[in-house]
């Protein structure tokens, strides 16, 4: 490792291991393999490692987490190429937890802002559920994915529920 780690998460299929580290930089492992991807550039302290349900190339998305920004990293088929990452904006507070849906590519994120946010396949905000005055401190899904639980910094817990047409979360 680059330096001393201080998040640890696998993915699902314990295929791939990632580790964010004190120097802002991501190491992930591909299980059996010896060779570690280093993902540098974040703006400051990694909070959060999350990783999809792997996709059908078998690697899942990895989002992580640094400040009011997530990064989320795909691995390209060929080994060669690595992992790409593309950058989610829209919380003006830290981010304080990540949490994919266990049975898409839906995340949840959950901020000091106060908003939890939808981001449909990882990619676009597709909701913004603004419920928590005084920000929220973490995320969780049912494990059927039905209800998401975010707890407030305030105390409050508030669960949502996906809609009759499955057309969001209220």
């Amino acid at each position: 490792m680059p330096s001393a780690s201080i998040i640890t998460a696998w993915s699902e299929d314990s295929k791939y291991i990632a580790s964010a580290n004190l120097d802002n930089t991501i190491t992930v492992l591909e299980y059996g393999s010896p060779h570690p991807w280093v993902m540098r550039g974040f703006p400051g302290k990694i909070s959060n490692l999350a990783w999809s349900q792997p996709l059908s190339n078998n690697a899942p998305l990895l989002a992580a987490s640094s400040m009011e920004d997530i990064v989320v990293w795909k691995k390209e088929p060929d080994d060669n190429d690595g992992w790409n990452a593309h950058i989610l904006t829209i919380h003006d507070g830290k981010i304080q937890q990540l949490a994919f849906h266990p049975h898409s590519l839906l995340l949840a994120s959950a901020a000091d802002d106060g908003w939890l946010c939808l981001w449909i396949k990882a990619k676009q905000v597709g909701q913004i559920l603004e419920r928590a005055m005084n920000g929220l401190s973490c995320v969780a899904w049912s494990q059927d994915g039905k209800q998401l639980a975010a707890g407030s910094q305030d105390g409050e817990l508030i669960i949502f529920s996906e809609c009759k047409r499955g057309k969001g979360f209220g």
